[in-house]
């Protein structure tokens, strides 16, 4: 196993971050607007909401936000038919090493791996319908919601997360099955 760690200029940030075969960001050194000189180090990088590491990188005073798998993947990976999405092979959002990424197009990213089980496994969950003038309906599934009262499943999923409030003029609230006799 090679582990020689390679770095190479983040496209747009030249002499200023670097990324590396390993997943690492870092600042180079640097002299700062005054003329002093500022050591450069490896960046901490910061969970955004999705679970995928991020990094602050600056230039002329503004802050670009940038996925740490997205920089190792265009500086390390060829990508001939323009594929739009990462892949972490490993399922695991923070192992951004060059050699646990793929590029892939979205269907592939939705349906690796264990990604649809987590999926089907969410929907099985049973909810609580809250109707505008405040009635509660149980349903034992999210899916079973989704189907009967024709609503989109994506944005029950988002008001389950706080992402949004309603949907279809419903809110929707986790339940728990009721004991079985």
């Amino acid at each position: 196993m090679n582990s020689t760690e390679v770095w190479k200029d983040i496209e747009g940030f030249e002499g200023l971050y670097q990324v590396s075969n390993m997943g690492r960001v870092r600042s180079l050194d640097r002299k700062d607007a005054q003329g002093h000189r500022i050591k450069g180090t490896v960046l901490a990088g910061s969970l955004n909401g999705k679970g995928y590491l991020r990094v602050g990188l600056c230039r002329d005073g503004d802050v670009e936000y940038k996925s740490i798998h997205r920089l190792a993947a265009k500086a390390f990976l060829d990508n001939p038919d323009n594929l739009p999405q990462v892949n972490h092979k490993d399922e695991n959002k923070t192992n951004n090493a060059v050699s646990n990424l793929e590029w892939c197009t979205a269907l592939y990213n939705n349906t690796y791996g264990a990604h649809s089980k987590r999926i089907a496994k969410a929907l099985e969950r049973p909810i609580y319908v809250v109707t505008s003038s405040g009635h509660r309906y149980f349903f034992d599934s999210t899916k079973k919601a989704v189907e009967l009262l024709e609503l989109k499943n994506g944005a029950v999923s988002r008001c389950l997360h706080g992402k949004l409030k309603h949907h279809g003029s419903f809110s929707f609230e986790r339940a728990v099955k009721p004991c079985q006799a």
